[in-house]
């Protein structure tokens, strides 16, 4: 039977993944559009089905065309993405939203003069929301879940970590380290753009896909990717990390003290965050902030470390890519060569016009010219600047 145009919703990417990410169960026990009793419990007490959740679950697209459908009460709706089929809704009830309520709501703030993403939210949201029941085609999320289930069977102690990567550095290398020396299998989301930015997923995914495959024990880690959509942007993003990884089968999950979110706390003397108002039943660790002491010569927690913050180098993902976006190759003691080769010959590529004599030139070698790419070159260059014990 064709589709009727009278029922037919207009939606987005985002709203697509986030569906999907809902049918495959990564936001459990969220499991359906919510209806206005429901949404309204799981706003003002966080709770829906009695398990802690941190805002209400809804379907509420923008656009005048939307809405003319949406205010005829249908019974069934299809969702269309680009003009293609994309699932269906079975209406249990269509009711009215405030938008600046919502986006309070997931962001903690209506402020989009200083904050882009509410702006582009606010866009995409309409005035009516649909309740019910739903399906819709999987994004690819079910496949990732059914891997990671079949490699964490039999196992024990299941450690999850959400990561940008932007760039991974060696203090990432370090919590990874730590997590597989006490976990069976380390699931590491890495974060994954709807649109791309300013650092391609690919790159990222490779680089730490290089870094597992060299320095760690392989299958310890697993990479799985993360889509970022808009729900992950505001101020809940640390306990919607947390019940992905639930749901992908961790048991345990570990975040930085300094993650957007966390709301850090200190009570009698103890460290209190977010995690401690809902019990998400998965074991979450804060891990403290490490650092580079000139004099330790080595990476510490700054719990541990006896010199002051004077002696310190901080790693920090967005001051390092500075320097590479200006061409210098970061010290092997903020991130390994081979990953700053990685991104150097991405973001300049075929920067050298005698690329080979300066690789011959610069390189031990066996007497031959040999050919050799701009990852060859920047790490035999970074051979002759390291001064450090950490290479």
């Amino acid at each position: 039977m064709a589709s009727s145009s009278k029922n037919k919703i207009f939606i987005d990417k985002e709203a697509w993944i986030t569906l999907s990410m809902v049918q495959a169960g990564l936001l459990s026990p969220i499991d359906k559009l919510m209806n206005q009793k429901e949404a309204k419990i799981a706003d003002t007490q966080k709770k829906y089905k009695n398990k802690p959740i941190p805002f209400s679950f809804i379907l509420a697209p923008a656009g005048k065309r939307n809405e003319e459908v949406l205010k005829s009460n249908p019974k069934k709706i299809e969702l269309f993405f680009e003009g293609k089929k994309v699932g269906e809704v079975n209406v249990e009830e269509i009711f009215e939203i405030d938008p600046f309520e919502r986006i309070k709501t997931i962001y903690g703030t209506t402020d989009s003069k200083n904050y882009p993403q509410v702006k582009k939210t606010l866009k995409r949201l309409g005035k009516f929301a649909i309740a019910g029941e739903f399906w819709v085609e999987d994004t690819g999320i079910k496949k990732q879940l059914d891997f990671v289930k079949e490699k964490t069977k039999n196992l024990k102690n299941i450690v999850g970590m959400t990561m940008h990567a932007k760039p991974i550095h060696r203090v990432h290398e370090r919590i990874m380290r730590g997590a597989i020396e006490k976990n069976d299998l380390l699931v590491i989301f890495l974060i994954k753009n709807i649109q791309e930015d300013e650092i391609p997923y690919k790159l990222r995914y490779e680089a730490l896909k290089y870094l597992v495959e060299n320095y760690f024990q392989k299958d310890k880690i697993v990479i799985v990717p993360l889509l970022n959509t808009y729900i992950f942007s505001g101020v809940n993003e640390a306990i919607l990390d947390a019940m992905i990884a639930k749901n992908f089968g961790c048991n345990k999950f570990i975040i930085g003290q300094t993650h957007k979110g966390l709301g850090i706390y200190y009570e009698a003397d103890h460290l209190k965050s977010i995690f401690d108002s809902m019990d998400l039943e998965i074991e979450v660790e804060t891990i403290t902030e490490y650092v580079y002491c000139e004099q330790c010569k080595t990476i510490v927690s700054i719990n541990s470390c006896p010199h002051g913050s004077h002696h310190h180098i901080s790693y920090h993902s967005d001051s390092i890519f500075e320097l590479i976006k200006t061409g210098l190759m970061p010290p092997t003691i903020l991130m390994r060569k081979e990953i700053s080769a990685k991104y150097l010959a991405h973001m300049f590529p075929n920067r050298f016009k005698n690329l080979q004599k300066l690789y011959y030139d610069i390189s031990p070698n066996k007497g031959l010219i040999e050919e050799s790419s701009e990852e060859d070159f920047y790490i035999a260059l970074m051979k002759l600047y390291q001064t450090s014990s950490l290479t």
